[in-house]
């Protein structure tokens, strides 16, 4: 039997135009599922901005060796007097800026708690809690068994007025409230030692 070449053209026509309708269903229904992922990811993400709390590359700007601290006061996390860094003065101080949602700073906290025991008042350790909740900043607190003065900066105009872009940082001022050092990162007790050792020795350098 003979088949009209017409007719042949004609179902070859329809199976492509078949063909090519499928492959646009199949990238149209990839589509709506990479863009329902995303809409979910918009909805579920956490409703604060995270800095990203890693120094892998060249530390930002932030305050220069020598340059005189801005003082805050603030809420004390847990109640009690305010947080004020002028209460400090005569005194050398660190300053540890820190957020619960930061990984690198949960790392970095039973340090300065050990820090605080040990320096027996000779240096003073003051912790601000940027943008952050308080349920959540007094959990890992606790879990770090941490007991000195916790300031409570929710909407981290703090934070911007020591030029942070990032956490976890950490300021070490000397007795007249001057910068001396400023870390970035997450800290060991280590660390957290020398440069305090550098306050109480006089022989501050950056």
């Amino acid at each position: 039997m003979l088949t009209d070449p017409v007719d042949q053209s004609v179902r070859h026509r329809e199976q492509s135009a078949n063909g090519n309708e499928r492959v646009w269903k199949l990238v149209a229904a990839l589509a709506a599922l990479v863009l329902v992922g995303f809409i979910v990811y918009v909805a579920t993400r956490p409703p604060h901005p995270r800095p990203v709390a890693s120094y892998s590359v060249t530390p930002p700007a932030t305050l220069a060796t020598g340059s005189k601290a801005p003082t805050f006061v603030l809420p004390r996390l847990g109640g009690g007097p305010p947080v004020s860094l002028a209460s400090t003065l005569g005194t050398p101080t660190v300053v540890n800026f820190f957020a619960s949602w930061c990984r690198d700073c949960q790392a970095e906290l039973s340090a300065f708690g050990a820090l605080s025991t040990q320096a027996g008042g000779r240096v003073a350790v003051v912790g601000v809690d940027s943008n952050d909740t308080v349920a959540a900043a007094e959990a890992v607190l606790a879990k770090a068994k941490v007991t000195y003065p916790v300031g409570v900066d929710s909407n981290a105009k703090v934070a911007t007025s020591y030029l942070l872009t990032a956490l976890p940082v950490t300021f070490f001022l000397d007795a007249d409230g001057r910068v001396v050092h400023v870390a970035f990162g997450t800290q060991t007790l280590a660390s957290l030692v020398h440069w305090t050792a550098v306050l109480t020795a006089g022989t501050a350098h950056s």
